[in-house]
């Protein structure tokens, strides 16, 4: 048998077997691929020095009180973006650096790239793949893009217009139960929690033209959804869960797979008897009986949505985006809506100011009753939407991977492969860009006098290609809500104050309470 001389290691000659030689093939090749890490983590940290960073805790955890969910870590973020204006590095760990950009010229460059060049990260919303698949939200590239194209005609205003009778009456139901329990005597309630029942009461209607009086009685659907939310942000705050196999181990794990069972039996149920519906009638027929009921949702938009090549969706493709719409639309807009409550309980004389505009719109009208055409004539309503969006945006921030060199407008390069936090929140309220951006001031998004600022200093809907395709259903469906809420209630803020607490959305710990008081002139 060969020898193999291995005096330079200091061993006498010993057998060339094939397993000798593939042990050093391997290790050679580890080790090749332990140098080439450490070389491009060496270039990439060198490359990184020209943002600076806050001090950090220890060398091994960084700056990870940066990133726990409460009102202290928010607190801290914003000091820290107000002392480096535009764009400052932290460490995830020793070796996760994250560039976080809290000025809208400096996250340009990112937001207006095209989806091809700057991905969406997907470190944290991998969680949400096994529920709600390969939708708008988790895809990329090539198949993102023609998701968009086939999607884009279901957020047309001539389907949105057919919403709001659906908003007029999800807010009704909400507010006889408010009405109700103001008569028992209970006023103090929390928004989080009701205002979620009606936004995905809403959905189920406008999704699938279905109606679970989830706000009235529990609805296992329903109830599906909201456990499904609560165990995604529980497995993020838990990282030794982010292991597939370790968390399908726990109950939770066990609990998350049953709810995502029960939801995609009822999403797939809903198509496939739609489908079936489609093909016995004709699309012509199908679409003509739709419109005469005017009962066209959201479903039936993608049952009919074809691309150039007269190619449709899937059934699993159009479960995955009923899904991800439930998913996305009822906690944002829901967090939204709680939060203009809230500032316009700690503010009542702009709370008032909306509350006389409504009046004046809906003056001698019965039922009380918001239509398409009139959401124009609420000019300081919306003027205090948005303002309450920008001081408590729904999504504090969104990250984006690099795939190339990213020149930002000081000359400086955000290597490859880095992750970049856009916040949201940090633009906000960034006082270089918003002067007091802590007072709640409705003023600044006055028409009659318009602020000379980058479009990109208000994004609660953020911005560019990946932009939120659902934004005029949410603020369409704040409006209606809001002006109805106000026309029946006067809110008062709680004797506490919230804290917020920054997740999937931007919540409040232990709920957002509030206090509502039945107005005479406002019965429904």
């Amino acid at each position: 048998m060969l020898q193999l001389s291995l005096s330079w290691l200091g061993l006498g000659p010993v057998s060339a077997s094939p397993w000798l030689l593939l042990q050093l093939v391997g290790a050679t090749w580890l080790l090749s691929q332990i140098l080439s890490w450490i070389y491009d983590f060496y270039d990439n940290c060198c490359r990184l020095r020209c943002f600076p960073q806050p001090p950090k805790r220890n060398w091994f955890w960084g700056h990870r009180d940066l990133a726990k969910s409460n009102e202290e870590c928010l607190q801290l973020m914003e000091d820290v973006g107000h002392y480096f204006h535009d764009v400052y590095l932290w460490w995830l760990g020793p070796f996760y650096p994250i560039l976080r950009l809290v000025h809208p010229n400096f996250v340009a460059p990112l937001l207006q790239a095209p989806a091809t060049i700057i991905h969406k990260d997907m470190f944290l919303y991998i969680f949400l793949k096994p529920w709600l698949g390969v939708g708008l939200l988790l895809s990329a590239g090539e198949k993102w893009s023609h998701q968009r194209r086939l999607l884009t005609p279901a957020f047309h205003f001539d389907i949105l217009k057919s919403y709001v009778k659906i908003f007029n009456r999800s807010a009704d139901i909400m507010h006889a139960k408010w009405q109700r329990l103001a008569s028992e005597g209970h006023t103090r309630l929390d928004m989080f929690e009701h205002i979620s029942l009606m936004t995905l009461d809403s959905l189920q209607k406008c999704v699938f033209s279905f109606d679970s009086n989830c706000q009235e009685k529990p609805s296992e659907y329903i109830t599906a959804i909201l456990a499904l939310s609560a165990l995604v942000i529980k497995r993020c705050e838990q990282i030794f869960l982010h292991k597939d196999f370790l968390c399908y181990l726990t109950p939770d794990g066990r609990r998350f797979r049953k709810a995502c069972r029960l939801v995609h039996d009822f999403t797939d149920a809903v198509i496939q008897e739609r489908r079936r519906t489609l093909i016995s009638q004709g699309s012509q027929d199908f679409l003509r009986a739709k419109a005469k009921a005017k009962t066209l949702d959201f479903i039936d938009v993608l049952l009919l949505a074809k691309d150039e090549d007269g190619k449709g969706l899937s059934d699993e493709d159009i479960r995955a985006e009923a899904d991800t719409f439930m998913f996305a639309g009822h906690d944002t807009t829901a967090s939204g809506l709680s939060w203009v409550l809230y500032n316009l309980a700690k503010h009542p004389e702009y709370q008032e100011r909306c509350r006389q505009e409504v009046q004046e719109l809906l003056r001698d009208r019965e039922p009380k009753e918001i239509e398409w055409d009139e959401l124009a004539q609420l000019p300081f309503l919306t003027m205090c939407i948005k303002e309450s969006l920008r001081l408590h945006p729904p999504v504090t921030g969104i990250s984006r991977c690099c795939t190339q060199d990213v020149v930002l407008p000081d000359g400086r390069v955000i290597p490859k492969g880095n992750i970049c936090v856009i916040s949201i929140f940090g633009i906000h309220h960034n006082p270089s860009v918003w002067p007091d951006p802590e007072v709640y001031n409705p003023f600044r998004f006055d028409p009659e006098s318009p602020q000379k600022r980058s479009p990109l200093a208000f994004i609660p809907f953020s911005a560019g290609p990946r932009n939120c395709i659902g934004q005029t259903f949410a603020m369409t469906e704040m409006k209606v809500v809001l002006a109805l809420t106000l026309l029946r209630f006067r809110v008062l803020p709680d004797e506490e104050e919230p804290r917020r607490k920054p997740e999937i959305v931007l919540r409040a710990e232990g709920g957002l309470w509030l206090r509502v008081e039945p107005l005479r002139g406002g019965q429904q």
